[in-house]
């Protein structure tokens, strides 16, 4: 029986790899995600593509309740090591375990040439409209996977998408996907993600501007493309205007709302092929 490689396990670290030529791209997913939802935007990138399971996605299990983008960055880590990538890409809360692994001076980052944030959730923190908001969003969806309330999931998810994205069934029927998820495995150990910052602005001894995270972002030499859309509640433009902001020379891309997992797939393709090449 042939092998479903978008359901790697532990043999493999929980990766899918596609390709055996240079250069090779790492590929993370967002939250409630799987190699699935990461496998389009590999689409037009030449070379090797791995893709990753997270803990608690994919059948991968969860590290415990509560987790953090320190746990997050090590997985990465790990994956980019075994990998030997020179490339990634993370959407969501992958975009936030790469931000922190390149703030940190992590030595597996002296390899990356590429990096590509997408839909960034999390950065060095919220303004109080987002953190209210985001807090209000979490209790509910705790509420509810905690009732087993699936339906409910699903609805209260696709009241933050745009209209005509919550309209289409291919979006729904992703969405209940998502939510059976949450509330059928231990992925829900992972809800408080939202409310958690992926870089500590104030961490290490000289967190000034030449100095701590905030530095060693700026001075990074690879290249970073920051992509995102409009009117996302979870993924806020100004949560991608600020990393764009804190690494010079970086790229940013932000779309029209619902571009980039419906409504602009070309676009997106066309944007990432440029940039990895």
């Amino acid at each position: 029986m042939t092998k479903d490689l978008n359901l790697p396990g532990a043999d493999t670290d929980y990766i899918a790899t596609f390709g055996t030529k240079e250069p090779h791209t790492l590929f993370g997913h967002g939250f409630a995600g799987a190699i699935r939802d990461t496998r389009p935007f590999g689409t037009g990138i030449s070379g090797t593509k791995h893709f990753l399971h997270l803990p608690g996605h994919g059948g991968r299990p969860s590290p415990g309740a509560g987790w953090t983008y320190g746990q997050i960055a090590e997985v990465l880590a790990q994956a980019l090591s075994r990998t030997s990538a020179t490339q990634a890409l993370g959407v969501s809360m992958s975009a936030g375990g790469l931000l922190r692994l390149l703030a940190t001076e992590h030595p597996v980052t002296r390899g990356l040439e590429k990096v590509a944030l997408v839909l960034p959730a999390s950065f060095t923190g919220f303004s109080a409209e987002v953190s209210d908001r985001n807090r209000a969003h979490l209790e509910r969806l705790r509420e509810l996977v905690s009732s087993g309330d699936v339906e409910g999931v699903v609805d209260l998810m696709l009241s933050r998408e745009p209209a005509e994205v919550a309209e289409l069934l291919p979006a729904r029927a992703w969405t209940r996907t998502k939510a059976e998820n949450l509330v059928g495995t231990d992925m829900s150990d992972g809800l408080g993600l939202a409310l958690e910052i992926a870089v500590d602005a104030n961490e290490g001894d000289d967190p000034g501007e030449n100095g701590g995270p905030m530095g060693t972002l700026a001075r990074w030499p690879g290249q970073v493309l920051v992509l995102t859309h409009e009117d996302d509640p979870a993924h806020p433009v100004e949560i991608a205007e600020a990393v764009a902001a804190a690494i010079p020379g970086s790229r940013l891309e932000v779309l029209p709302a619902g571009s980039i997992l419906w409504r602009g797939r070309h676009k997106v393709r066309r944007i990432l092929g440029e940039f990895f090449g």
